[in-house]
């Protein structure tokens, strides 16, 4: 019997201006299995999010007066998450509070990330980011929106731990596998790539891509993983 094969997706959706149905309609057509979601503005939208898709949705908690981190975990049944939980990151923007959600369904623990726009935030972030996962055993899967380039210190201190999955389709040499460029802002017109999925050695990427129009700022990343090889 062939190992199992879950497809993972993680995306800024910019608040789901371009409404709930269009999202939708992006996921539904890419038959993601878990979504990682950064930028998921007002609860209201993201539970009609969750709806539409028949996912579950795993999000940040109330945080009043403070500001919303809004990342947040989707989950499509019959896959459950055992908990959930999110960590604000330290040393940010007041008024754009960071942070990663963290759920633990049973046989994945999926992270979804938002990294700050300046770099030394970053920087602090990236640190309170690995001390987390080095409490999380595998498999693990983190995607999100780094707000840094593949050569930036951030994206390559978070690599050294669970490599870049666009790397590692189809060789281990570092350079770009996945299916086209990897781009993914603007999503008008690419021309960086500052959004990533990142797996440990539990995971076999087998494909992996961009996706989504014009109906986020950013473009969606999506993987096959193969799990437990």
């Amino acid at each position: 019997m062939s190992p199992p094969v879950v497809r993972v997706a993680t995306w800024n959706v910019h608040g789901l201006r371009a409404g709930t149905e269009a999202v939708a309609r992006v996921i539904r057509d890419e038959a993601v299995d878990i979504l990682l979601l950064q930028e998921t503005g007002p609860r209201r939208r993201l539970r009609m999010l969750g709806a539409a898709l028949g996912m579950v949705v795993y999000s940040d908690p109330s945080s009043f007066p403070r500001r919303r981190v809004q990342n947040a975990v989707l989950a499509r049944p019959p896959r459950e998450v055992r908990s959930h939980r999110l960590v604000r990151f330290d040393g940010g923007s007041l008024v754009h509070p960071r942070g990663a959600v963290i759920a633990r369904l049973e046989d994945i623990t999926a992270v979804s990330v938002h990294l700050g726009l300046v770099g030394a935030e970053r920087g602090r972030h990236v640190e309170q980011l690995l001390e987390i996962l080095r409490g999380i055993d595998e498999p693990v899967v983190v995607g999100g929106d780094l707000n840094a380039h593949p050569e930036d210190a951030v994206t390559a201190t978070i690599a050294a731990v669970l490599p870049d999955v666009w790397t590692r389709v189809g060789g281990s040499d570092g350079r770009d596998h996945g299916q086209g460029h990897g781009r993914t802002f603007p999503s008008s017109v690419p021309t960086a790539r500052i959004d990533y999925l990142f797996t440990g050695s539990a995971f076999r990427p087998l494909r992996v891509w961009t996706s989504g129009g014009t109906v986020s700022d950013h473009l969606m990343v999506i993987a096959d993983l193969e799990v437990g090889v």
